[in-house]
């Protein structure tokens, strides 16, 4: 069935890559997100369903861009620009680095054709998704895909699928980019505010019901993880989501659900605390939080080396050389990893990413509140939510090639774009209809509505 579906899809894609191009970047977008060739890999071992996937949003953009479909002024800000300026370190660093790169489990020419195909599924996807509909179906692909992971994360945990744990931690699937229970984790973190909001955005009664049951399931999941970087990112992000929420009572029960995570996981993070003292009591050579000597280290080898870094995927071999036998871990921060990696320069551009998307979001609520709209209001605060709560949890890991980030940029940016065509479209009209007011004709008809 799965197989029969995927094959559908694609055709589907392929069929209406001239008439609706949209529909191929949704279909790659879910494909990356979801994952499915590790999920379902006895269904997919002999499709390569990632590359055909990709190959036929390229075709299907090729074809928008022909036929004069292509908005370039999407691509005219500071996140895009900001991600070529990343790609173009990455290659700098990597032709000038003094490191070999065989020290990591995973290597530089790897990671570089991670992010290459990230940037320039970036720049596709992006010239896609350049009205409302599309923008409407990739939340709706968020939705669905963060939906489908609670369900298979809570169903390993019903069926005693122990298989899946590590220690008594959930770990992603096996193979896939989520396989560590920590990145996993922040597949749920970054999908909540999506399903939070879309609450009080449907309207019928059971897509209601089956989001809120849905909330409390993707908290469970999180708790599964056991990742304290998950627990402190939702709880950041839920409690910014119950600010904007206008529902007192959706509220409270947001609030108290909440909490009763806080209170499970608090326990969790305590107890593993206590049993990382004990240890560093009996050995005296193990540091009691390896995440602070590794901020330590790659804030020391940025330093070092501030323009172009050590070299990507080039922090372990760096950190032997200047620090041997000091960490034997990564640099445990997506900011310190830039730094430590490709420079300062990168490291800022990262941060300009939220720069950036805070000042699209200010500008987006500030519109909305003389345009009201439904849906770019709902967007608008859940992608913030979203990112908030993302950065949170890039202060404990490494997430630089954690493509649902550069898909929740791509929404961020979308939203900004179609709503600043709303509502110039709105105020032209506008004022059109006051200049045929005061030449004494009738003004034009519904100058004010929004297009909902």
């Amino acid at each position: 069935m799965v197989k029969i579906l995927t094959i559908l899809a694609i055709l589907a894609a392929g069929f209406f890559a001239i008439s609706a191009p949209y529909i191929a970047a949704l279909l790659y977008t879910t494909v990356s997100i979801l994952q499915p060739q590790y999920i379902w890999f006895w269904v997919f071992d002999d499709i390569s369903i990632f590359r055909i996937s990709a190959g036929i949003a390229i075709i299907a953009w090729l074809i928008h861009m022909l036929r004069g479909g292509i908005n370039w002024q999407m691509y005219n800000n500071g996140i895009f620009f900001g991600l070529l300026g990343l790609l173009a370190l990455y290659y700098l660093s990597n032709a000038f680095t003094p490191f070999p790169s065989y020290g990591s489990r995973i290597g530089s020419e790897l990671v570089m054709g991670i992010f290459t195909t990230i940037v320039i599924m970036f720049f596709i996807v992006l010239g896609l998704i350049n009205h409302e509909k599309a923008l409407k179906l990739l939340v709706v692909c968020v939705v669905i895909v963060t939906l489908y992971y609670t369900y298979w994360a809570n169903s390993a945990y019903l069926e005693g699928n122990w298989s899946q744990f590590t220690r008594g931690r959930l770990n992603g699937p096996r193979g896939s980019p989520y396989k560590d229970g920590n990145i996993f984790s922040v597949l749920f973190v970054v999908g909540l505010p999506f399903v939070l909001f879309a609450v009080g955005q449907v309207e019928k009664t059971w897509q209601k019901a089956l989001l809120i049951l849905a909330i409390p399931l993707i908290w469970h999941a999180m708790i599964l993880c056991a990742s304290r970087g998950a627990l402190l990112s939702a709880a950041v992000s839920t409690l910014l989501a119950a600010r904007m929420i206008k529902s007192k009572s959706f509220n409270m029960v947001l609030l108290a659900g909440a909490l009763v995570f806080l209170i499970d996981q608090g326990g969790e993070m305590l107890s593993r605390t206590v049993s990382t003292v004990k240890k560093a009591e009996t050995e005296a050579n193990e540091p009691i939080n390896p995440r602070v000597i590794s901020w330590q280290i790659a804030f020391d080898l940025a330093k070092k080396h501030p323009v172009l870094g050590v070299g990507p995927q080039r922090f372990l071999e760096a950190s032997r050389f200047y620090f041997p036998g000091k960490s034997p871990h990564v640099a445990h921060n997506t900011f310190l990893n830039y730094a430590a990696n490709l420079g300062f320069i990168a490291a800022f551009i990262y941060l300009m990413f939220f720069w950036v998307s805070w000042k699209m979001y200010k500008w987006n609520r500030d519109a909305l509140e003389a345009h009201p709209d439904k849906l770019h209001t709902y967007i608008n605060k859940a992608s913030f939510c979203s990112l908030v709560g993302f950065f949170v949890g890039a202060t404990f890991l490494d997430l630089i090639i954690f493509e649902p980030f550069y898909f929740l940029l791509i929404i961020i940016i979308a939203n900004n774009f179609i709503l600043k065509q709303k509502v110039s479209a709105n105020e032209a009209l506008a004022a059109d209809g006051k200049k045929q007011e005061e030449a004494g004709h009738e003004p034009l008809a519904n100058a004010g509505s929004t297009g909902v």
